[in-house]
């Protein structure tokens, strides 16, 4: 089974309380890390400048990843700013296209920006990222599973219970105060681990990559699928890399009568 990351990569620039830091990222990148670490066959999709593509191919090929990079005048580029909460974003740069067509047997759309707003896309399964879509405030997509955080935007629970009834699986996810979970009906709170860090870049594409794989391919419920994903978040953040920090995840039923 093929799973294909579409959405551009990015050129981050880094402000935390410790200092200044300047990487690749973007969701493609480190779902690819995740997806690739779970054993997972991965294509990504992507477009960038031409050297970039050219770095970015060899750092794709080295995880065993498939790249279909496109070449365009700029790669994209963030200001990210973790000295604030919610962090602050600067879009510095955005190439002048966008991509095409996305095809796969699960598809995730993870736009940066709005490089997927007008893209056919053909799969068996759709997982969206809202990130990119809020942030350029294009149409929201078509999905059979939707993440999006409380940096992307914020939301009381009977505001959250509204947006969320387009979809029929959603998950907000609240970064220290943990993640809300929405399908058939019922909403969930599944609680997150206690993790101090500056630089939480990368978490919400991990904790969509990991969730994707253990739902949708494994076949695990959405409910233990989310905290897999919490669990390898907490290990990401702690060490950079895709590792699973175990904790005691609690699922808890939110009454509707507290919204």
């Amino acid at each position: 089974m093929k799973l294909v990351v579409a959405g551009n990569p990015t050129l981050d620039i880094i402000y935390t309380a410790t200092g200044v830091y300047k990487r690749y990222g973007g969701p493609i990148y480190y779902a690819a890390l995740a997806l690739r670490a779970l054993g997972a066959e991965v294509e990504v999709m992507g477009v960038a400048s031409p050297d970039d593509v050219e770095k970015l191919g060899r750092i794709f090929a080295e995880m065993g990843v498939r790249p279909r990079l496109f070449e365009s005048d700029f790669t994209t580029t963030f200001e990210l700013d973790y000295r604030t909460r919610p962090r602050s974003v600067k879009l510095l740069k955005k190439p002048s296209r966008g991509i095409g067509r996305v095809a796969g047997d699960i598809v995730i759309l993870s736009p940066v920006y709005d490089e997927l707003k007008s893209a056919e896309v053909d799969a068996r399964i759709v997982v969206a990222d809202l990130q990119g879509y809020l942030r350029s405030q294009s149409p929201l997509p078509r999905a059979d599973l939707v993440h999006f955080s409380i940096d992307d935007i914020q939301l009381t629970l009977r505001e959250l219970v509204h947006f969320a009834e387009r979809w029929p699986r959603v998950v907000y996810t609240l970064g220290e105060e943990g993640a809300y979970v929405l399908f058939d009906g019922s909403i969930y709170h599944i609680n997150s681990a206690e993790v101090s860090t500056d630089d939480t870049t990368g978490s919400g594409d991990v904790f969509l990559a990991v969730l994707t794989y253990f739902h949708l391919v494994k076949g695990l419920d959405i409910l233990s699928a989310t905290c897999e994903a919490s669990m390898y978040v907490a290990g990401f953040l702690l060490t950079r890399q895709i590792v699973r920090h175990e904790f005691n995840c609690v699922k808890r039923v939110v009454p509707m009568t507290q919204f």
